[in-house]
């Protein structure tokens, strides 16, 4: 394979990403309308249809992806959605851990791992191992 393109399988897991974000933002969203208990508290319905809204963009951005071949124009959003990813796992953890939320929270947590996963496995195969495949090549070559 080639750390370059952003392959047909990548491209069905950016699909399948996008799908579910924009489902579980549209909830987000819409909760108000749906008065479903999502959420181990109550969230406010703007806070609620704020956070619908990231999860929708999001999803939207990586159904975009499918039509993308090149990594480097997959790159930003990918950048994006990991942050978001991580930040959210960093901060359900320390709800958990520390602050001993709810044990629904765990689901959140588990629902967001997988994600995150394969786009640290995104970051390492196309740009992470190839750096460091490059600077040992030019270190061998300079001894």
């Amino acid at each position: 394979m080639n750390h370059l393109v952003f392959s047909l399988p990548e491209r069905i897991l950016a699909l399948i990403a996008g799908s579910i974000n924009i489902a579980v933002g549209l909830v987000f969203f819409f909760l108000p309308e749906f008065q479903l208990t999502l959420w181990p508290g109550n969230i406010p319905f703007v806070l609620a249809r704020f956070i619908g809204a990231i999860i929708i963009g999001n999803g939207v951005g990586a159904i975009w992806l499918v039509n993308e071949r090149e990594w480097a124009r997959v790159r930003p959003l990918a950048l994006v959605a990991t942050v978001y990813g991580s930040l959210v796992a960093v901060g359900l953890l320390y709800h958990l851990l520390w602050l001993k939320a709810s044990p629904l929270f765990w689901f959140y947590l588990l629902f967001d791992v997988p994600f995150l996963l394969v786009f640290y496995a995104l970051f390492i195969y196309h740009d992470i191992a190839p750096r460091l495949r490059n600077s040992r090549m030019k270190y061998t070559r300079t001894s």
